[in-house]
């Protein structure tokens, strides 16, 4: 079960590490699937869904649903907020549940 948990935290420390490489801008869920695939960590939708929501609890990240090209379907968009570069710059104290890489 730790080594569970600790995979999580790290799936979370690796959404959080990417919102942060493109903010200003969002990221669809499909696009953070798939760099997290890239990084090694390949998940499900339901599971992204799962650590996206973590994260939007924590004020780490939000979710904005715009409309997208499929008639009445919104498409949803993650950011990381101020808190979660915050976090991110260790300007914040370390959250168990979201494990960022030590940066040299």
């Amino acid at each position: 079960m730790a080594a569970s948990l600790r995979h999580k935290e790290v799936i979370r420390g690796k959404i959080l590490y990417y919102l942060a490489l493109i903010y200003p801008r969002a990221a669809t869920l499909p696009l953070l699937q798939g760099e997290l695939d890239i990084f090694g960590f390949a998940v499900t939708s339901v599971e992204l869904s799962y650590h996206v929501a973590y994260l939007v609890e924590k004020g780490l990240a939000s979710v904005d649903e715009v409309r997208g090209p499929v008639p009445r379907r919104k498409t949803p968009l993650v950011k990381i907020t101020a808190k979660g570069i915050d976090y991110y710059d260790g300007r914040l104290p370390a959250d168990s549940g979201v494990y960022l890489e030590p940066r040299g």
